[in-house]
């Protein structure tokens, strides 16, 4: 994630997912922020996460009163800091985070960093600006994803694990089905939860994986906020 796109269109349906999961299922929740510097791996004149239609559009409000209250307040592009997302308690207090940037070398002690800071949550989410790893990435773009081996090491850990995907010029539900399938290999398999579909532009994936004891809670937790959110449903 970078800094400049704090409060985006697509950070108020994670921040209400997110939100959502800590309240129906009790847990304590990690955020691996994934952070970028984007002159590190962006061309110049990437304008790709300015979105905020959520100030103005109808529906959004309902789905979260009190984060759409707080969100709106990075708007303002001086209060897009990190630290504002604890300080304007935009998720629970007890939320730990991993806010180191991650840059294309060293990414190993980076992700054992990660595993060790946010040991004591019980739900991670994994925020890196595209999603999971693709076979066209290159050194310079590989900070803008997530590895399905990260993933995987979080759940061995016996957390749960969240992680977006971006839907770009593709078909969302056929690339949901695609990711879910691949992290679910990694994973070791049948962990197959339902996946919420953001009907943003682009649209937004939040794939799931869970410990077995944990599963059934979890799907629950994830059909609940999609009928909670006029801008969520589930790709099953």
């Amino acid at each position: 994630m970078q800094e400049r796109y704090l409060g985006d269109s697509h950070d108020f349906i994670k921040y209400a997912l997110l939100r959502h999961l800590n309240a129906r299922l009790g847990v304590r929740l990690g955020v691996n922020w994934y952070l970028t510097h984007p002159h590190h791996v962006d061309r110049a004149d990437s304008n790709d996460g300015e979105k905020r239609h959520h100030l103005t559009g109808k529906g959004w409000a309902e789905t979260d009163p009190d984060l759409f209250a707080k969100i709106a307040r990075f708007d303002a592009p001086e209060s897009r800091n990190l630290s504002n997302i604890a300080a304007w308690e935009i998720l629970p207090g007890n939320t730990l985070y991993h806010d180191a940037v991650l840059s294309a070398v060293d990414r190993e002690p980076w992700h054992v960093a990660a595993v060790e800071g946010l040991a004591k949550s019980d739900l991670v989410f994994l925020d890196p600006d595209n999603g999971f790893e693709i076979k066209s990435m290159t050194k310079r773009t590989a900070p803008k994803y997530a590895f399905y081996k990260e993933a995987a090491d979080y759940l061995q850990t016996g957390k749960t694990v969240v992680g977006i995907q971006f839907a770009r010029q593709c078909d969302p539900v056929a690339r949901a089905r695609e990711v879910r399938q691949t992290l679910s290999d990694v994973c070791g398999g049948g962990m197959a939860l339902p996946v919420i579909r953001g009907r943003l532009a682009p649209n937004l994936l939040f794939l799931t994986v869970a410990p077995e004891d944990q599963c059934q809670r979890v799907s629950q937790a994830l059909m609940s906020f999609s009928s909670q959110c006029t801008k969520a449903e589930i790709v099953d």
